[in-house]
């Protein structure tokens, strides 16, 4: 009778955390994507149509949105994944002050997006290169404003944002290991690069947490927007829509926010859509390839 009274307590407790968990989680997250499929669905006459669909695939800012984005989320995350293993390597060195180093690293991930894409602005940063470039080393000026320049630009500032969540998750992943498989690897004469390449980076990358982190981290580069938007500005496309610089979700806020669009909130609910739809196929193909290329290890 107590065994079955502790139950029937330990199963109401559960229930006051959960439902209201659940009640929170379906006002703030399914109720707006259920009203956004609806809206996408709402002709300009209030009835069921895919009329906002049909515009939005024949809508050539759309595609270049959607190509701006790809090419962002991939360049962004393979170099943060790419930065922060060299990080990882340089800290897991045994150097003097090594703490000191860890604390500079992790800085990036404590600015604000918005901020990281006004930090590596030409105001900010690249108009002192090009006069340091042209002044003292006589150089001519580059272009900041192509696409070549500016585009690597800001995936790099997103991937220099992200890479340090990257350190952290490597090295906690060594740190869990045992210490012998590196001195095992010592003892045969390893440097410290052939430990770390061929010890440590397969163990980090075949770890299930490490290919969650990427995993989340393309995801989250697919919605970006701080960044772009920082840069629109700079590079003179703060009102045009399907610009180089234009994101899916940087895409959908000038459609919303520049009066001469005459705010299409059906169109813009079909592109929401199809951002969710693009995301949950990209990271559903890199789930598998990563599956096949770096099966999980057991440990974490």
């Amino acid at each position: 009778m107590a065994k079955s009274s502790r139950r029937a307590e330990s199963y109401r407790y559960w229930y006051l955390v959960l439902v209201p968990l659940l009640a929170i989680l379906t006002l703030v997250e399914f109720y707006p994507l259920v009203d956004g499929v609806r809206l996408s669905l709402t002709g300009s006459s209030g009835q069921l149509s895919l009329s906002n669909y049909s515009q939005m695939l024949t809508d050539r800012s759309f595609w270049s949105a959607v190509s701006v984005s790809l090419a962002y989320t991939i360049g962004s995350t393979v170099i943060c994944i790419a930065l922060g293993l060299g990080l990882t390597y340089l800290v897991t060195q045994k150097v003097r002050g090594r703490g000191y180093f860890e604390a500079i690293y992790v800085f990036p991930l404590a600015t604000a997006p918005i901020v990281v894409g006004t930090l590596w602005s030409p105001s900010s940063t690249w108009d002192d290169i090009q006069s340091f470039l042209h002044f003292i080393l006589h150089q001519p000026y580059f272009n900041e404003l192509s696409i070549g320049f500016f585009f690597p630009v800001m995936v790099f500032s997103e991937a220099w944002e992200w890479a340090p969540l990257v350190m952290l998750v490597a090295l906690s992943i060594i740190n869990s290991q045992s210490p012998q498989i590196f001195e095992a690897a010592e003892l045969h004469g390893a440097s410290a690069l052939q430990k770390f390449r061929m010890v440590g980076l397969p163990m980090v990358l075949r770890s299930p947490v490490m290919q969650f982190v990427i995993v989340l981290r393309m995801i989250d580069a697919m919605g970006s927007f701080a960044i772009p938007l920082s840069w629109s500005n700079w590079v003179g496309y703060p009102y045009n829509v399907g610009s180089p610089v234009d994101t899916l979700s940087l895409f959908m806020y000038k459609l919303i926010f520049i009066p001469e669009y005459g705010f299409p909130i059906g169109l813009v609910s079909a592109v929401a859509v199809a951002l969710l739809a693009v995301t949950l196929v990209v990271a559903f193909v890199l789930i598998r390839m990563m599956g096949r290329a770096l099966p999980l290890s057991g440990g974490g």
